[in-house]
């Protein structure tokens, strides 16, 4: 979103705000009964989008209150929830935790997954914001294993995603790669072809600096031709470059240089010129010069007609 777009989107939300308290006076009026409470939460979210955040809290408190005293608990759950969202955008990501958890108790106690799910990733975030890895990881676990059970792979996908960026930074390869695996798994139950991609990508590298480059390149290949398969012409060129590169370690020098023509060829016909020079760069180091690789992209483009 450009800046003028977020001030108008701004502007937007001010003029609704405005209406919104002007309404909430005429329904305190009458009493301040459900229409009210509703209205005033409308005002509270709109409050903490513009980052209002302590006129948010206040509001959002009223309306916490009149469900306790309702005995309402899905209403307290909501409230908890997004007070859980306040507070993590402000950087509170202790009272953010302990706002979350409220929610995530109630949520599980009614049986509603979906809402439960989306508080255990509220404190997983948390905890990882406050290098709490070994809690975060505990929660994304727990987490992975409610998606999995009821089948809702964007969110494990989400706790995946998360468990790799731990794991990552604790550089713990072996527990990385058989993530990866399963993200690739989830990708393909959704039929997403880029995330299959891009799985079977980041299992090469790994495989690649683990040092195994049969197997890395068995993985680049099986991404690539998927994005062959797709036309996705980005892809198709970091793919054969990932070919070539690893290639070219296994000693394939001629097979490395045909893979990163091929690339280079794809790269001019889509007018990618970071990757032009890239691939450019590439073939000089494997010992080719300007005249032979312009040579070599010929020779490849008469058999593509």
């Amino acid at each position: 979103m450009t800046e003028k777009e977020t001030q108008l989107k701004k502007e937007e939300l001010l003029s609704l705000l405005n209406n919104k308290l002007e309404n909430l006076k005429n329904i305190e009026e009458i009493g301040k009964n459900l229409n009210y409470i509703k209205e005033l939460g409308d005002i509270a979210l709109i409050q903490l989008q513009l980052e209002k955040f302590r006129d948010s809290e206040k509001n959002y408190l009223i309306c916490l209150n009149h469900f306790k005293k309702q005995k309402d608990r899905l209403g307290q759950a909501a409230v908890y929830g997004v007070l859980g969202t306040l507070y993590f955008k402000e950087g509170d990501y202790e009272k953010s935790t302990e706002s979350y958890e409220k929610a995530c108790s109630i949520y599980e106690e009614l049986k509603q997954v979906q809402e439960q799910i989306t508080c255990l990733i509220g404190i997983g975030n948390n905890y990882v914001k406050l290098n709490r890895f070994d809690e975060a990881c505990d929660i994304f676990l727990d987490c992975s294993a409610i998606c999995s059970d009821n089948n809702d792979i964007y969110n494990l996908l989400d706790c995946l995603g998360n468990l790799i960026y731990i794991h990552e930074t604790d550089e713990r390869w072996d527990v990385v790669f058989e993530l990866y695996k399963k993200t690739l798994k989830a990708f393909k139950e959704i039929k997403d072809d880029k995330g299959k991609i891009t799985s079977y990508f980041n299992l090469g590298i790994l495989q690649k600096k683990n040092n195994s480059l049969e197997e890395a390149l068995r993985y680049f290949k099986k991404g690539t031709n998927v994005a062959i398969d797709r036309n996705y012409a980005e892809l198709i060129i970091r793919g054969l470059s990932y070919v070539a590169e690893t290639l070219f370690y296994l000693g394939e020098i001629k097979e490395a240089k045909n893979q990163f023509i091929k690339a280079l060829h794809i790269a001019k016909s889509v007018n990618a010129k970071n990757a032009i020079v890239q691939l450019r760069i590439l073939l000089l180091s494997l010992g080719l010069q300007d005249q032979h690789i312009n040579e070599e992209l010929k020779e490849f483009e008469k058999t593509q007609k």
